[in-house]
Order: structure tokens, then C-alpha cells, then sequence
């Protein structure tokens, strides 16, 4: 059984524990919920991004809440609300994401279906799971504790570190885009002799797609997390500790930083170089090179301030626009 002391001991945070006396520790906690529809018993949390917090808090049922320190919490707001303690935090979704993980996470699969076809060269580390209907080609090299989801299809002598994982539908070394016309207008394609690697601790989500590089390989480096449906171009390098938010397409030879966040059905045209700790807005086409520590946005991509500057000049000569019509008229 679980309790709230349970968690408080965990989080280390007897000194944040507000509004409750010694016996709120002995509370089981069965579970954890979203905030709106947790139930007694069950564990949430609230951050400072979500909206009306106080209201949020004012209304759950759960028993353990672990909020942002930003937010005002106060005695009258919790006597509306069925929380037994609140535990303040620096950064509440984290700690939740922590307690999750130390005592309600799934226990990690592990083994090798029997569906799975596997040649005979590739190198399979220890606490490997593989998933049904998965096919793993030869040379292949997969590190320790990584798990590959059902129907992932790795081609040959793609490199896989430690605690990676794979979701279904991935795609990882297959062929780049990678042709030329030739003189009578025909199409060569260009053989990729290259390989991918996928550095320790990567999560490639449902569907997503790496090439193989055409001479040297594709890299997706320590810690970066690709979203569903993300299309990674043959020669492309990731940084570490990237996100990749859904439906981004990354082309040909793009070089990325580490720390970049990139915003959802993003385009990065090819040989771009993008710095470290960059933000891209969802959406944004990304057509020049982009320095570290920038935040930019939009079709084309432009830094967030000057397309602020744009905006409010092309606001101006609409404005003025309008007055000239109506003045005619």
C-alpha cells in the first residue's frame, strides 16, 4: 500500500507539506489522476500553466495534490476541494512525472517475441525487448535495456544505444531521398551506403522515420525525444536532449544543436545548421541558418522580435488601407 507519507518521504518534502495534520500520512493512495477528474484516494497535480489554477484546485477530489509554488493556495480554497495535503514544488509536473515513475509506471517489458525476425549478425544487448512482427537486420547493433515496440523495422547495420525506445511503426535506415536526373531526364537514385546511429536514452515515437546516411551516417544524439510521425532525412545530426515535436520533417544534412525545442508540423529545408538551445515555433518554415539561443518563428522562419515588428507594421498598412476605402466610398 501506498501513502502520502509514502510520497512526502520520496519527494524529500516533509518542509512543503501544507494544510494537513500527522494522520494525512497514513492515507492510502491508490493511483494518480488528472486534476479535474481525480477521485479520494488518488493523487494530481497543478502547474502555474494551467488555467485558473486556483479554481482547478478549488474543485479537485484528489487526496494528494503537488502544485507550483507560484500558485496561491490558501486554507478556504482547499475547505471547497477534497485534498487531505498539498506538497509545494518548484516544478510540480515534474515531481508528479517522478512519482509516477517510482511507484504506479508499468513494469518494463522485456524478452524477445517469437514473431520477431532477426538475422543471425545483429548484436542484441542484455534486457533487450523486442515486439511482435519487428525486424532486425543484419549487423544491427541494439545496447542494453532498450525496448522496440511491435511492427519497427530496423534495416541493417543501424547502431542502437542504451534505454532507447522505439514505438511502433518506426522506420529506422531505410533509404534517404536521394536521386539525380541525368541527361535525358531520367532519374538516378543515389546508393546509401551510410548507417544510423541512435544515441543512449532516445525516444522515437509511433512512426517515425530515420534514413540512413548516403556516405556517412544520420545521427540522433543522447536524450532527444522525437515525437509521432517525425520525418528525419538521410545526414541529418540531432544534438542531445532535443525535442522533436509531431509531424516535423528534418531534411537532408540539416546539423542541429543540443537543447532544441521544435514546434509541431515544423519544415527544416535542407544543409541548414540550426544552434543550441534554439525555439522554434509550431509550424515554421525554416529556410537559413539560425544562431544559439534564439527563439524564431513563421514562414519563412524569422526571429520572434522581428516578426513581432512585421506584424504590427503590416497591422499599419492594412489599418490605413481600410481608412482609404472608406473615404472613397
Amino acid at each position: 500500500m501506498i501513502t502520502i507519507g509514502n510520497i512526502v518521504d520520496f519527494l524529500n518534502a516533509h518542509n512543503f507539506l501544507q494544510h494537513y495534520s500527522k494522520a494525512v500520512l497514513d492515507i492510502p493512495i491508490k493511483r494518480p489522476a488528472s486534476v479535474h477528474y481525480a477521485q479520494p484516494g488518488e493523487i494530481s497535480f497543478c502547474g502555474v500553466t494551467a488555467k485558473d489554477p486556483e479554481k482547478v484546485v478549488s474543485q479537485t477530489l484528489a487526496s494528494l495534490l503537488i502544485v507550483d509554488k507560484n500558485i496561491s493556495i490558501d486554507k478556504a480554497i482547499l475547505s471547497h476541494s477534497g485534498v487531505k495535503a498539498v506538497i509545494l514544488s518548484d516544478h510540480a509536473r515534474l515531481d508528479f512525472i517522478r512519482v509516477i515513475e517510482r511507484f504506479f509506471a508499468k513494469k518494463k517489458p522485456s524478452g524477445i517475441h517469437p514473431s520477431a525476425v532477426i538475422e543471425p549478425s545483429a548484436i542484441i544487448g542484455a534486457d533487450v525487448f523486442i515486439g511482435p512482427l519487428c525486424t532486425i537486420g543484419e549487423g544491427v547493433e541494439i545496447g542494453v535495456g532498450t525496448i522496440i515496440h511491435a511492427g519497427v523495422h530496423i534495416y541493417d547495420h543501424v547502431i542502437i544505444g542504451r534505454n532507447v525506445i522505439i514505438h511502433s511503426g518506426c522506420v529506422i535506415g531505410s533509404d534517404g531521398f536521394g536521386f539525380e536526373r541525368t541527361h535525358d531526364n531520367k532519374i538516378k537514385k543515389f546508393s546509401h551506403l551510410g548507417s544510423v546511429i541512435i544515441e543512449d536514452e532516445v525516444e522515437l515515437q509511433a512512426c517515425c522515420h530515420v534514413s540512413r546516411g548516403t556516405l556517412g551516417s544520420t545521427v540522433v544524439r543522447k536524450g532527444t525525444k522525437c515525437d509521432s510521425g517525425c520525418h528525419i532525412a538521410h545526414n541529418v545530426q540531432i544534438g542531445h536532449y532535443c525535442l522533436v515535436t509531431a509531424h516535423t520533417m528534418i531534411a537532408g544534412g540539416v546539423k542541429i544543436g543540443d537543447y532544441v525545442w521544435i514546434g509541431a508540423s515544423s519544415a527544416i529545408m535542407d544543409r541548414i545548421a540550426i544552434g543550441s538551445n534554439v525555439t522554434i515555433g509550431l509550424g515554421s518554415v525554416v529556410t537559413k541558418d539560425t544562431p544559439d539561443d534564439v527563439t524564431i518563428m513563421g514562414s519563412p522562419a524569422r526571429d520572434v522580435s522581428m516578426q513581432k515588428q512585421l506584424l504590427t507594421h503590416w497591422t499599419a498598412v492594412i489599418s490605413e488601407a481600410q481608412k482609404s476605402s472608406k473615404n472613397v466610398k
